[in-house]
């Protein structure tokens, strides 16, 4: 599987960026081993979430570039970590234990876990701009136990519903159906038939979908042909977005790095970019942003004149994360050691066999949309700066973004590090 970065700058949707991450977490079999509601207004809560989504978010995608060194990354962590947190509800012993380290959970307790996530998904349950949904499809035949059907509705807000599985493309077009749904048709095909047979037990299912203007838009007629560096020496010829308005920015000298941030408007939600001042400095930005709170970051962020200069950009992005989960301890999942005893009524032993995550970005002038689903498939066991003077933030080399709540909790992240040449924008755009 690969990534392959996309770039039709000439015929852009309505809406400025759409960005969809997808995973699909898939449970095989192994042969038998012997041996209080909390809510958004809890401040304590959200903010040690947001903090831990933020590190795992820094940690999954600093094992992707290197996974992937010179592609554009677009994931989602909330969708991942969601998913994952649905599977935790079902782990034992070890496994659990490794789940609730390598995804960064607060408690080992179950019902603390779903909570953690409730408050969350509660908060945005009747949002017409930010949809969070999820489900979870069960086997004909193979009832859940009580508890863990109790906390995947109650907390995830998951209603089951019973397919079989044995009818494989069947039972595919309706979970794929249910997500392409969820996500405004961004998402498709998010469940192949082929990872379904008469041996699949369960599929977990999260779907987030955004949907936002720019508070400030760029002007359409401010979008220039203009290089864009891709490294030291070469460049590519890009649509450059431009706009001047007062934004929150920030000079971040300890990253040798500017910072900025795009709201959308009737939102509670922001774009923030952080740009190396060097044209070749992403790799070093990286690397310092391992050890960098997200809350430092925005807490430097202050409301200036910028003139802003940004890519229109699209990118696609397909990886298998086994090995990312692995490289972050959480390895016994996928052996025939795993421990996911709480999920059915039934004491067949399961296991992890494949992690599959997509993701799509769409950056144009009006807004942002962006979508992520994640699945679970379950089988069983086989400074300080002048305000006079306007501040320029030229984003013409690589660059990092993530799609952030108000409170730091990264729902999106990624990064540009190369586009294509648009030879067909100076024609469509002389005809503007």
């Amino acid at each position: 599987m690969g990534q392959k970065q996309l770039n039709n700058m000439g015929s852009l949707g309505l809406y400025a960026s759409w960005l969809l991450p997808l995973l699909c977490l898939v449970i095989f079999p192994c042969p038998p081993v012997r041996s209080s509601d909390v809510t958004m207004a809890d401040a304590a809560h959200h903010q040690e979430f947001a903090r831990r989504l933020a590190l795992f978010s820094i940690n999954v995608y600093d094992k992707l570039t290197a996974q992937k060194p010179g592609e554009n990354i677009v994931f989602s962590p909330f969708s991942i970590q969601t998913c994952a947190a649905m599977a935790r509800l079902g782990a034992q012993g070890q496994t659990a234990a490794e789940l609730d380290l390598g995804l960064g959970l607060a408690s080992s307790d179950p019902a603390k876990i779903a909570q953690s996530f409730h408050q969350v998904l509660a908060a945005y349950q009747d949002s017409q701009i930010l949809r969070i949904a999820n489900k979870i499809f069960v086997m004909e035949g193979y009832p859940l136990r009580q508890e863990f059907d109790q906390l995947l509705t109650k907390q995830f807000l998951s209603a089951a519903q019973n397919v079989n599985f044995a009818k494989s493309a069947e039972a595919a077009a309706t979970i794929n159906g249910w997500v392409e749904q969820r996500t405004n048709h961004l998402i498709k095909d998010l469940v192949p038939a082929s990872a379904l047979d008469a041996n699949s037990r369960l599929v977990l299912v999260n779907a987030i979908h955004f949907k936002g203007t720019w508070l400030h838009q760029f002007p359409k007629h401010g979008t220039r042909q203009e290089a864009f560096h891709l490294d030291g020496e070469r460049s590519v010829q890009v649509p450059m977005m431009s706009l001047k308005e007062r934004f929150r920015y920030a000079d971040l000298p300890a990253l040798d790095a500017t910072a900025l941030e795009l709201p959308y408007k009737d939102s509670d939600l922001s774009m923030l970019i952080v740009l190396p001042n060097s044209k070749t400095g992403l790799s070093v930005l990286e690397e310092k942003l391992r050890v960098t709170p997200l809350s430092s970051i925005t807490q430097a962020l202050h409301r200036t004149q910028v003139v802003v200069k940004l890519p229109k950009f699209k990118a696609e992005f397909e990886v298998e994360l086994t090995e990312v989960f692995q490289k972050l301890g959480m390895s016994k999942m996928f052996t025939d050691q795993a421990e996911f005893g709480n999920m059915l009524q039934s004491p067949e032993p399961l296991k992890v066999s494949a992690i599959i995550h997509k993701a799509f970005i769409d950056v144009n002038e009006e807004g942002t949309e962006a979508a992520a689903a994640t699945g679970i498939v379950a089988r069983t066991k086989r400074s300080i700066v002048s305000l006079e003077e306007p501040i320029e933030f030229l984003a013409d080399h690589p660059f990092t973004y993530a799609l952030v709540h108000q409170e730091d909790l990264p729902l999106f992240r990624g990064s540009v590090v190369r586009l294509e040449e648009n030879s067909s924008f100076s024609s469509e755009h002389d005809e503007l």
